[in-house]
């Protein structure tokens, strides 16, 4: 089964969606410490540990660990996981092509849109993510409102609840658009049948 992989750097406005490496992790540490994301993600680790948890998702087949950055600043964390390969997995109805992800914004990030285009950005990159991928799912915490105004932003439907072993969480769902037709190779096909019948 093929890994996980992300081979574009997404730009938007200022920011830069790339895959994370363990020298952001002194960044990752800043942002996850701070008190809007740390109540939610509840992971204000010291930035070895950081350093360490990424390498080990850069090794995981079924993880991709993506950072969002203005300049060298970390502003932004996205994770994306096979939800097959995932505890969530266990919890609700799923294919073996269905991504999740999570995201933690920053607050230099936060109130102008960026989180909604950056959940864009991943539901259209989906496809290439994992080849086949027909739904990206998320479930943030129930009481999480900024996270489901981001994700119905950006195109997802609330499909149920689900209890986590550590929440109660807000699953929503939304698929990624099917990939553009080769309309040259359409009009080559269409008129190779035209000169075909006409023989």
């Amino acid at each position: 089964m093929n890994g996980l992989k992300w081979n574009r750097k997404l730009l938007l406005e200022d920011h830069a969606l790339r895959l994370a490496t363990p020298a952001d992790a002194e960044g990752l540490a800043t942002l996850m410490a701070e008190p809007d994301v740390e109540q939610w993600w509840h992971q204000a680790w010291a930035a070895d540990r950081w350093a360490e948890y990424v390498a080990g998702l850069l090794r995981d087949p079924d993880s991709l660990a993506l950072t969002l950055v203005a300049g060298e600043r970390v502003t932004g964390y996205v994770e994306v996981y096979r939800v097959a390969a995932d505890a969530l997995g266990r919890h609700i109805e799923h294919t073996q092509t269905d991504l999740g992800m999570h995201l933690a914004l920053g607050e230099l990030s936060r109130g102008r849109g960026l989180g909604a285009r950056v959940i864009r950005g991943v539901l259209e990159s989906a496809p290439e993510v994992l080849v086949g991928c027909g739904r990206l799912v998320a479930e943030p915490d129930f009481l999480n409102k900024r996270s489901h105004r981001a994700f119905g932003d950006a195109g997802f439907q609330a499909v149920g609840t689900v209890q986590l072993p550590d929440k109660t969480a807000l699953l929503m769902a939304a698929e990624p658009a099917p990939p553009p037709r080769d309309t040259e190779s359409s009009q080559d096909a269409n008129e190779a049948c035209r000169e075909g019948a006409q023989l």
